[in-house]
């Protein structure tokens, strides 16, 4: 075999696994089970009374986890339940439709939410290697513009280091004034609104 030959079929080899490295963000597979939802203690709070619309940066992650075929270390924790990989997140009420919010994202009740008086946005980085996992926990949440007595609002988005698995628990959930439909977006974004 030629030399240009053997570098023709190396090129090729390489072309085609770089292809498949880029897998699609709706090329993912989804399960459902049921758990059991357990809140964290002892993380690191974000905010806490009555916070809205606030965005926290570039917080590491503590591992690589690799996101529609790119590796991050840190995330950036929006209010609004959903998390951007990367160092930055912008407010958004619709972050996986809309064509100006930012992507690679993971929504788990994405809309406009905010924090109860005795509400508390806080993550954990728990496990050893190779087994962590990140966990960003919304407690005593509510939609806004709803009075702080009508909901209360538990849930949790986890990435797991162990075959960069992304789960969304949920806990507690009370929900006055449903007369009112109340549309949330739950799921995962790519590289745009169409991903």
């Amino acid at each position: 075999m030629s030399f240009k030959l053997k570098q023709l079929l190396l090129l090729m080899v390489f072309s085609v696994l770089a292809l498949s490295a880029w897998a699609l963000v709706s090329e993912y597979s989804f399960s459902q089970t049921s758990g059991t939802y357990t809140e964290i203690t002892g993380g690191t709070v974000l905010g806490t009374n009555a916070n809205d619309n606030e965005c926290f940066n570039a917080i590491p992650l503590g591992f690589t986890f690799t996101y529609n075929g790119v590796d991050y270390n840190e995330v950036s924790v929006q209010t609004n339940a959903f998390i951007a990989f990367g160092s930055t997140v912008t407010n958004s009420t619709m972050a996986i439709s809309s064509s100006t919010a930012t992507n690679n994202i993971v929504a788990a009740l994405n809309r406009d939410i905010k924090s109860r008086d005795n509400g508390e946005l806080s993550y954990l980085l728990s496990g050893t290697a190779p087994n962590r996992v990140f966990t960003v926990q919304w407690k005593n949440y509510r939609r806004a513009p709803t009075s702080a007595a009508e909901d209360n609002l538990n849930f949790q988005i986890q990435f797991h280091e162990d075959g960069n698995k992304v789960k969304f628990a949920y806990g507690a959930f009370s929900a006055v004034n449903v007369t009112t439909a109340r549309t949330v977006q739950v799921g995962l974004r790519g590289d745009s609104n169409t991903d």
